[in-house]
């Protein structure tokens, strides 16, 4: 896989929450007046969508003023097209379990690499978002069918360069195992990458508040945390830090990200950039 470097991981993670343009504004209840993509489409930030794999995409919805939160709508129904093709139809509900901001993870399988449109079918005048599907070969970020690689990530006792191995206030209780070893075990693995200290948006939410969470309802499942950036005190000085060994191993042009991976390694679900309590745990029962 290609190293991703330090502005381009961060160029991706900060391109991700763009609205498009709206229709007219409502005069009754607040409703939805833009699609706001919370992933990299292919225009605003580069594409990780492949043809051929069920493909997870998370829309919000705002009105004429913000990003709608308690407002949204419990349930959407989303239309992708290609030309006069309808690819997928599908009504997706609100997950909003244990975060701050709604979103609606619509999943397609794409026939073909190309460009798409997803609009919402009830609110006709919302102009709609165009994606864009890109060649398996383009893509170094790893899809559900792929194997995690056996890497070594830090653990208490061996940080491998790393300066902080967790930089969530109260330290998480997933840092005792590396991935290396765990992959060699026989058991299911999540390995959640995300640098809580500095997540600055609510697109991504407490993702690692709700993993611990989640993670005491799972016995024979190994829970892995890796952060971002070998030493995140780099940026107290206005600088980039350089980022770490699993980031370049996965290829990652952003975080958080959350690979569910079975006993023999193979990725079989993976959650991207936003994520609700109920969706985290889907992913992990799937194992």
């Amino acid at each position: 896989m290609s190293h991703v470097g330090r502005r381009t991981f961060l160029v991706g993670s900060a391109t991700i929450a763009l609205a498009t343009a709206c229709g007219g504004s409502s005069t009754t209840a607040p409703a939805p007046e833009f699609l706001v993509v919370r992933f990299p489409d292919g225009y605003r930030a580069a594409s990780t969508m492949i043809a051929g794999v069920e493909q997870r995409m998370p829309f919000a919805v705002a009105d004429s003023v913000d990003i709608m939160r308690a407002g949204a709508p419990d349930n959407l129904k989303f239309l992708v097209t290609q030309g006069n093709t309808v690819i997928a139809e599908t009504a997706v509900d609100a997950h909003r379990a244990g975060i701050i901001t709604p979103y609606y993870p619509v999943k397609v399988t794409f026939p073909d690499p190309g460009a798409y449109v997803v609009s919402l079918a009830d609110y006709p005048d919302i102009l709609p978002a165009e994606i864009l599907i890109v060649e398996a070969r383009d893509v170094s970020l790893p899809q559900p069918g792929d194997s995690l690689p056996a890497i070594g990530t830090p653990t208490l006792d061996d940080s491998r360069g790393v300066v902080d191995i967790c930089t969530r206030a109260i330290d998480c209780p997933f840092h005792d195992h590396n991935l290396d070893d765990v992959l060699a075990n026989g058991r299911p693995t999540v390995l959640l990458i995300a640098t809580p200290g500095f997540c600055q948006t609510d697109i991504c939410g407490p993702v690692v508040d709700l993993l611990i969470e989640a993670a005491p309802g799972y016995a024979g499942i190994d829970f892995i945390h890796a952060e971002v950036y070998v030493d995140p005190a780099e940026f107290e000085g206005g600088g980039f830090p350089d980022t770490s060994p699993i980031v370049a191993a996965l290829g990652l042009p952003y975080e958080p990200i959350l690979l569910a991976a079975n006993a023999t390694g193979e990725i079989l679900t993976r959650l991207d950039l936003t994520w609700d309590r109920a969706e985290l745990n889907e992913a992990i029962a799937t194992l």
